[in-house]
């Protein structure tokens, strides 16, 4: 197998051929449902195995960072809010 059979594999692999799978877990999911004896309502979304979203290596890598940088503004609030309740204590400590 060349090179460009094998990237031309890979490609196909990453890009096309999670449809298939996507389709063979939506059976799957539906014959999960249909016997699935609890009183609320679920959709065939609740028993999908897999995440079938395709997404470019750009798109991984873009939502990597924005989850990065979602986490480091939630630290951040929280130190900032950590920071001033201690300053707060300060204040009311030296007011005694």
């Amino acid at each position: 197998m060349s090179a460009r059979e094998l990237t031309e594999w890979q490609a196909f692999n990453l890009y096309v051929e999670p449809f298939g799978g996507e389709l063979l877990d939506m059976h799957f999911a539906s014959l999960r449902m249909q016997n699935y004896a609890g009183k609320d309502k679920k959709t065939i979304k609740d028993f999908m195995l897999y995440d079938h979203r395709l997404l470019t290596p750009e798109q991984k890598e873009q939502e990597r960072q924005r989850e990065k940088r979602l986490q480091a503004h939630k630290q951040v609030s929280a130190l900032r809010d950590f920071l001033a309740s201690k300053v707060n204590e300060q204040k009311t400590a030296s007011k005694s």
